[in-house]
């Protein structure tokens, strides 16, 4: 949802014109703000990359463990070497990594996405309820200064942050089917992930469209 705000008024106010002394509001004091609530271990994307980061580690450690044997001892002491147990104890690291990312993922339980575009740039952070085991299965310290009260009376812990500029974006990749807009900083790898709900979607492709033409 757009917000804007009056420097006249010193007023936020929901849409492009100031609730205060009714005026459009100019351009660069609007932004896009929106939230999503979900819950890490039913995202697709954390199991893939878990996934292929697994298997990458297995084929790497194959790699390197038979391929310096068959150079330090020949053929045959490798398929020795292949017959015995050291293949499926590498083999085992893929259930059990999975096993552990299961359990990790659950003890992170629900958070909230509160995602912001302004013309600086893009803007995420994530909240989720109080809890050093919460904090733990994040591979985060529970620091209670990031324990903030909110409007309802409850509480929530500040788990990240992250931002990146307009400038800096390299190139955007635009997913009306999954609801997503991907901003890349670098070709191709760790992009943040806009969210967005289905009826925010038009809105803040627009609005990144507008900072990040051509890209």
């Amino acid at each position: 949802m757009i917000y804007s705000y009056c420097k006249k008024c010193k007023l936020e106010s929901p849409g492009d014109i100031c609730q205060g002394c009714g005026k459009h509001a100019a351009a660069g004091s609007q932004r896009d703000v929106w939230s999503v609530a979900c819950v890490p271990m039913a995202d697709g994307r954390i199991w893939k990359d878990a996934l292929m980061a697994l298997l990458a580690v297995i084929a790497l450690l194959l790699a390197l463990i038979f391929g310096l044997e068959y150079l330090a001892s020949g053929g045959q002491l490798t398929a020795q070497l292949w017959q015995g147990p050291l293949p499926k104890v590498i083999f085992a690291l893929l259930p059990v990594g999975l096993i552990l990312l299961f359990l990790f993922l659950f003890l992170q339980g629900r958070e909230v996405n509160v995602y912001v575009l302004d013309p600086q740039g893009g803007h995420l952070q994530t909240w989720h309820q109080p809890g050093k085991i919460k904090s733990w299965a994040r591979l985060q310290s529970a620091d209670p200064a990031k324990d903030v009260p909110q409007q309802d009376g409850s509480m929530m812990h500040l788990s990240q942050e992250r931002h990146i500029l307009w400038q800096d974006v390299v190139s955007v990749k635009y997913k009306p089917q999954a609801a997503a807009i991907y901003l890349y900083h670098t070709p191709r790898c760790a992009p943040m992930i806009l969210k967005l709900p289905a009826q925010e979607y038009d809105l803040a492709a627009a609005y990144v469209g507008k900072y990040c033409k051509g890209k």
